[in-house]
């Protein structure tokens, strides 16, 4: 992040008025709506941020710092363990912050940063932040990772942005399917929870400089994330990204934010997996009838679609046009039935369709582009829902669309395990 300003007193709260990286995902569709994540809280595993930047005053709803590797890290309170809004600090070392360490606040700002003088805001100014402050470390993000699922319902967390990696390899296997590799499993695992529950997970892509790569970092080659790459001022995927058909959603790079003390141009994948995370937090806030999934698949499917040299048509966020996919889909969707759910999920080259609180009504769904039917849904026996499996084979993102009376009620992509 380049440094563009340092200001010693707070600035007036009004946003600027054009922001290009906002202006290249149609923000002010939401923005002129009064859509800007009012109610919604966006967690955040990072290094920490500034409590006291004018940027955060009032946005922070609480935190967690964890550090687990034996060395002199420590929390705001000379522990290894912390929760509550202090905890979300970044270090601070003989009484000061460590200035170098200003990613938090950059991938926070993004998020929901206060609109002042010097810099537009976050994509979800009204947003509430949840800061995570860890050493990265696969069981550090684990503990993070289940604090924000105890706390989502507290906060109405929705999303989670993560835009760092770990790296731990045990075979040259892993170098080819991270999913496998034991050391992430715990971290699979907490990511699945919370996206089973509605809170999704973004992680950057990186920045490797790789094209086609079987990336090995987690959490962004996980299953269970939705991975984010970047695009540069040009529109053009940003030329360090690195590019797999992991990658599912694009943005913009370069969105003014905080650092340590004043504001810089932000830079990397690490700047647009905020951007996404917010952005489906607005159209969590818009749409609430719809699924996170569904949400999900009409960002996908409505985002503008850029060319990389090696794969076509990858989706960037374009909030004015998932605004009116999400809008014609939820016109025909009725409130959700707490008592009422549906499950899409996989195991052994299956996609599984489960059902609770639909007994006696018809199930359509299409799967991988091919229809089932089951016409009365009944319960499994000694259960207290319903369950229809179709084989598509292992290792294939798969398109998954369920109907119950011919209504569209949840649609997922997930990869077959």
């Amino acid at each position: 992040m380049s440094l563009l300003a340092v200001a010693s007193v707070a600035a007036p709260a009004q946003a600027q008025t054009s922001e290009p990286a906002y202006n290249a995902i149609n923000l002010n569709s939401a923005w002129s709506q009064d859509i800007k994540g009012q109610g919604m809280t966006i967690a955040v595993i990072d290094q920490g941020l500034n409590l006291q930047h004018e940027y955060f005053r009032d946005q922070v709803v609480d935190g967690i710092c964890v550090y687990v590797a034996r060395n002199s890290l420590r929390c705001p309170n000379g522990t290894k363990l912390q929760t509550g809004i202090a905890a979300a600090s970044q270090r601070i070392e003989n009484g000061a912050l460590v200035e170098a360490e200003d990613h938090g606040n950059m991938v926070a700002g993004i998020l929901a940063g206060n609109p002042n003088n010097f810099a537009p805001g976050g994509v979800a100014p009204l947003a509430k932040i949840l800061m995570a402050n860890t050493d990265m470390q696969p069981s550090s993000v684990v503990t993070a990772l289940n604090y924000i699922y105890d706390k989502r319902q507290t906060h109405n967390i929705v999303a989670v942005s993560m835009s760092f990696g770990i790296l731990g390899l045990t075979s040259r296997a892993d170098l080819l399917n991270c999913n496998t590799n034991p050391v992430y499993s715990q971290v699979r695992q907490a990511l699945k929870r919370l996206r089973d529950v509605g809170v999704m997970p973004f992680a950057a892509a990186g920045n490797g400089y790789y094209l086609n790569s079987a990336e090995s970092w987690a959490p962004t080659c996980l299953d269970e994330a939705v991975s984010v790459g970047s695009t540069d001022t040009k529109g053009n995927v940003a030329v360090y990204n690195t590019m797999s058909s992991k990658v599912e959603l694009l943005a913009p790079e370069y969105p003014i934010s905080a650092g340590t003390f004043g504001y810089g141009t932000s830079s990397g994948t690490s700047a647009a997996a905020p951007m996404v995370a917010a952005s489906f937090a607005l159209m969590r806030q818009q749409f609430p009838q719809l699924s996170a999934e569904t949400v999900l698949a009409g960002m996908k499917s409505a985002g503008k679609k850029i060319d990389d040299i090696i794969r076509k048509g990858i989706p960037m966020v374009d909030i004015a046009a998932t605004q009116s996919l999400l809008t014609s889909l939820q016109a025909g969707t009725p409130a959700q039935d707490p008592a009422k759910k549906i499950t899409i999920g996989t195991f052994n080259g299956y996609i599984a369709i489960y059902t609770k609180g639909y007994e006696g009504r018809r199930l359509t769904a299409k799967v991988a582009g091919k229809w089932l039917k089951v016409d009365p849904i009944q319960l499994v026996p000694g259960k207290s829902y319903s369950l229809v499996k179709r084989n598509t084979g292992a290792g294939f993102l798969v398109n998954v669309e369920v109907f119950i009376d011919g209504v569209s009620l949840q649609s997922a992509t997930t990869r077959t395990k």
